[in-house]
């Protein structure tokens, strides 16, 4: 077996581990199964990253998170490491390809959604992978009493049948008491063993702060603190206003979420990981994977659903080390308004029904088809079809989901694809007849081969440039062509996607199990509880609140969240429900700097 420090300082350029991350290596260099608890920015990808390599052979990586995979991917394949992703939106050819270098032996890293480890190529080459770790990334997914639980991961512990010698490492940076159990059980760990790191986060600042005018206080946050900062919110048109309202003041601020274009968020990220943005006002879209650990404060307009979100959102602050603020606005309302969100959050059989049957329509997908095939997930159109509101129809989408008949994506890169389904006789006709759409058609079989034979990747920008033609021009002739039956065209997609793991069941008989979605229902309001009750009282310290939650007893009180600080100045200012708190956090910081 390879050195350890020698592999972490060639591939990584690391000297040490930290205590808790060498513990985790070891325990799976040992071949112990291991679930490994470790804070937002606790280095869990180099806890089997670093074993993986060391001992040889292939890691399969098991990861429900799209845009993290590609990140790992592309940053393993910079450092000289062999990694593939096997992810939505990729062809069965390219998948192919892919599963058999592994099955070859010319692959160091696997990762695979979970909703991949039951497709049929998966499991004809399963036995041949020469797998020796396996990873399961976001492993509190794979409990029902997670706050994110995904069906598609309960068939992760079936691989133990197929190695039942590999050792598997779980890792998660949220779980309860009986989450972490129920991992353990689920992949069949072969004794209990669980390392947890410590998820105090004294650098870290919780506060919650109460009043009616959550724009004046979100302005002087950016006035009294520096450095890169996050604005969480729910909503689209919230993240564009206050991503307005920052600028006007003068901070450098943008929006980001799921429904601006890939290159824009794109840009905003970039920006704002250099500094030059210092505001992203986002949805909870952003932030997953990102590798920015100066992020000062991280603030939320009004509460999650639960506290595993909210810590994990809250926790991209400080991962430097640094004093850092997680700042938590509520007003009057918010209480009410989370537990009607949360109750709201449950759609009657009959949306889910027509939820199923708006999805097949917009994509013409028949009866018994469409298994296996990823679409793009137009949510206003599905709420427009269904005649009710976005949320509800992503809801829906959700029980689909647990129901086993669809995996949601956040976001995939998905290329347009072509594919002429008129004979080549017939295509050719409609060139010599001068048909409106004949010079992009002409184009297409210029440049592109196959495109009769099977769905052919296209880009639209080049085929504009050949023929002089703007791109909205090219994708609007295509559009028009499928119409008209000539081709088939599936535009570039860049957003949510949904791949059926089923054929298309008929909506009208489709019936979900009403226990599950009676205990699902049950835990999403036992968790907004206790959501609630974090912000609403104010007699213990927040940060014990959050540990407590997670299994973990502090020593002591922080001393420094609003709770603390409260109590220190004295009980009128700990009773007053509408205090500004985090300004006299400031006051105080002032007094004790002169």
């Amino acid at each position: 077996m390879k050195d350890l420090h020698d592999v972490l300082s060639r591939i990584w350029g690391f000297q040490d581990l930290r205590p808790m991350q060498e513990q985790v290596v070891r325990s799976v260099l040992q071949g112990r199964d291991t679930l490994a608890l470790l804070p937002t920015g606790g280095g869990k990808s180099l806890c089997f990253q670093l074993p993986a390599l060391m001992q040889g052979g292939c890691c399969l990586v098991v990861s429900p998170l799209i845009a993290l995979m590609k990140d790992q991917v592309q940053r393993l394949r910079e450092r000289g490491v062999k990694a593939v992703a096997l992810t939505a939106g990729m062809r069965r050819e390219e998948l192919d390809v892919a599963l058999e270098n592994c099955a070859l032996g010319h692959c160091d890293f696997l990762y695979v959604s979970p909703e991949r480890l039951g497709s049929d190529l998966f499991r004809a080459r399963v036995d041949r992978l020469p797998i020796t770790l396996i990873a399961i990334d976001e492993a509190h997914c794979i409990s029902q009493w997670g706050y994110d639980f995904r069906p598609a991961y309960l068939a992760i512990g079936d691989l133990r049948e197929h190695f039942p010698e590999v050792p598997v490492i779980a890792l998660t940076a949220t779980a309860t008491e009986r989450v972490v159990t129920d991992i353990q059980e689920q992949l069949r760990f072969r004794e209990p063993h669980v390392l947890r790191g410590d998820f105090r986060r004294p650098e870290l600042t919780f506060w919650v702060s109460r009043g009616e005018d959550k724009l004046g206080r979100l302005l002087r946050i950016a006035e009294r603190t520096t450095g890169g900062a996050i604005v969480y919110v729910r909503q689209r048109r919230e993240a564009l206003r206050i991503a307005n309202r920052l600028t006007d003041a003068g901070f450098s601020a943008a929006p980001y979420h799921a429904g601006l274009p890939l290159e824009e968020r794109d840009r905003t990220q970039r920006a704002w990981t250099q500094g030059s943005v210092r505001f992203v006002i986002a949805t909870n879209a952003f932030g997953m994977g990102i590798d920015k650990g100066d992020v000062r404060t991280v603030v939320h307009w009004g509460p999650p659903d639960d506290l595993e979100s909210y810590y994990q959102e809250a926790g991209r602050a400080g991962r430097d080390g640094e004093a850092s603020h997680a700042i938590l606005l509520v007003d009057q309302g918010d209480g009410r308004r989370l537990e009607e969100r949360v109750r709201g959050s449950f759609p009657a059989l009959q949306q889910v029904r027509a939820c199923l049957q708006a999805f097949a329509d917009m994509h013409r997908i028949p009866l018994s088809g469409g298994m296996d095939e990823t679409f793009a997930l137009d949510l206003r159109g599905i709420a427009e079809r269904m005649g009710t509101n976005v949320r509800t129809a992503a809801q829906a989408l959700k029980v689909l989901e647990l129901n086993g008949d669809l995996a949601l994506s956040d976001g995939f890169r998905d290329p347009s694809r072509v594919h002429f389904v008129g004979s080549p006789r017939e295509v050719h006709q409609l060139q010599g007849q001068r048909h409106p759409s004949a010079p992009l058609l002409e184009a297409v079989l210029r440049t592109y081969g196959g495109v009769f034979e099977q769905p052919t990747v296209i880009e639209e920008e080049r085929l504009a440039r050949m023929i002089g033609w703007s791109t909205e021009a090219v994708r609007q002739t295509l559009k028009a062509s499928q119409e008209a039956g000539i081709l088939e065209y599936r535009p570039r997609n860049t957003g949510p996607a949904a791949t059926l793991l089923t054929p298309r069941r008929d909506a009208a008989t489709l019936m979900p199990d009403p226990a599950v979605m009676r205990d699902r229902e049950g835990r999403a309001l036992e968790r907004m509880d206790r959501m609630r009750s974090y912000f609403e009282r104010g007699d213990v310290c927040r940060e014990t609140t959050l540990l407590a939650y997670f299994g973990a007893q502090p020593p002591e009180a922080c001393g420094h969240c609003d709770v603390c600080v409260a109590r220190a100045k004295g009980p009128a200012i700990a009773s007053e429900p509408v205090v500004d708190l985090e300004r006299l956090r400031w006051e105080r910081d002032q007094e004790d700097s002169r």
